[in-house]
This record gives C-alpha cells, structure tokens and sequence, in this order.
C-alpha cells in the first residue's frame, strides 16, 4: 500500500484547494477461520476480482484465503489481521 506521503504527491499534482490524509490502524480479530473468510470475500478482494477475467477469479480468490488464512492463524486457532487503512479528504 502506497504511503501517505505518495498519496499527497499524487493529490498535490491535482491542485486541490483543500487535501487531508490520514492513517487509521484496525486491527482485526477473528474468532474462527469462517469469520476471517468472510471478511475477506466482502470488503478487502472486491476491487481485486472486479478487473480479473471471470475464469481466473476462483483461483485468484482461493489463494488469497489461503494464504490469509495461514499467515493470520494463531496458536489458539483465532485470527489476527492488521488492517490499515488511508483516508483521503479532497475539495476542488
């Protein structure tokens, strides 16, 4: 994810009148792998799949959840995402 700074470079270029980003960390804890599924297939692989072609979008979706599976699990079988997020405000 781009940082702040690359974010302001790029909305500076457009000459807003009016420009704030900020940073927001959420992290996230998930009691079982169906709740961390869930939460990957709604918000977070969305803008992925919309511009892959519809045959690759299984494949693609199966090995996100699988790799996010495995490297979020811990040892008592829960869940932990960090999330990050970036607000951008902007006014013409």
């Amino acid at each position: 994810m781009p940082r702040i700074s690359e974010y302001e470079r790029l909305l500076n270029q457009q000459k807003f009148k009016e420009l704030r980003c900020w940073e927001e960390n959420a992290d996230r804890n998930f009691r079982t792998k169906d709740e961390i599924v869930k939460w990957i297939d709604q918000p977070s692989i969305v803008p992925f799949l919309e511009v892959l072609p519809k045959e690759k979008q299984p494949g693609f979706r199966d090995e996100v959840v699988n790799r996010m599976v495995y490297k979020t699990k811990n040892s008592d079988g829960t869940y932990f995402e960090t999330f990050r997020r970036i607000n951008v405000f902007a006014r013409k």
